[in-house]
């Protein structure tokens, strides 16, 4: 989890549990290199209204409540969800043919302010360029779903003709079910060892949207 996400969890009573309290909406850039591989993911996070609030006021953004950022509060937001701990994958996930591929830590950072929502970007690196005529699956999603990504805007295919961004979104009721029998399973657990509380497990894979990649042969 950021490091600003979890003040905010500190600062809300009862802001752990089972659904997320942060919601992001997510757009992404495929970028390919001359080859025709798939070399960098760019991503692009617009965050809801009460996360907004909370890093402009931590950030002193939008004093005024005007709705508008000055240049020097927007060089005050670059980089405010870019302090992750170690092992943080970034939210992002990329699998070639259902294998994991790494992704780089975060570049080209930039951050936004428009309408009192705040947002974001970097370009994540893949550890080596892969082949669109594979299985390619990007997804966001946070596993312990805390926070709520979904993409709201169209891939974008940067670099390469012939290519294809689709959307798959996932059973929403069903991903309920299993978080609910999950939970039930670790309040179980709790009770049998006479815990007051026990480790969430990882859920938010259930509820991850994925674009799936596809290139046309010889394109």
């Amino acid at each position: 989890m950021k490091h600003w996400l979890t003040a905010l969890a500190l600062a809300v009573p009862g802001a752990l549990g089972a659904h997320p309290h942060v919601f992001v909406e997510t757009g992404f850039e495929v970028i390919f290199n001359d080859a025709g591989l798939i070399e960098a993911v760019r991503v692009n996070w617009r965050y809801d209204e009460l996360t907004s609030l909370y890093v402009t006021e931590e950030r002193g953004v939008d004093s005024d409540y005007d709705g508008q950022a000055t240049e020097a509060e927007l060089e005050a937001l670059q980089g405010f969800d870019m302090n992750w701990p170690e092992g943080f994958k970034g939210d992002t996930y990329l699998t070639v043919d259902g294998v994991a591929v790494a992704l780089g830590p975060p570049e080209e950072i930039g951050a936004g302010f428009e309408g009192g929502m705040v947002s974001s970007s970097h370009l994540r690196r893949l550890a080596e360029p892969v082949d669109p005529a594979k299985v390619v699956v990007l997804s966001p999603y946070d596993e312990t779903y805390y926070s709520a990504y979904e993409v709201t805007s169209e891939t974008v295919l940067t670099g390469r003709e012939g290519c294809r961004a689709e959307l798959w979104v996932p059973d929403y009721d069903a991903a309920a079910e299993q978080l609910q029998a999950a939970l039930d399973e670790l309040q179980g657990t709790a009770q049998a060892q006479g815990m007051d509380e026990a480790e969430f497990p990882p859920v938010g894979d259930m509820f991850a949207q994925e674009v799936r990649v596809a290139c046309d042969a010889g394109s």
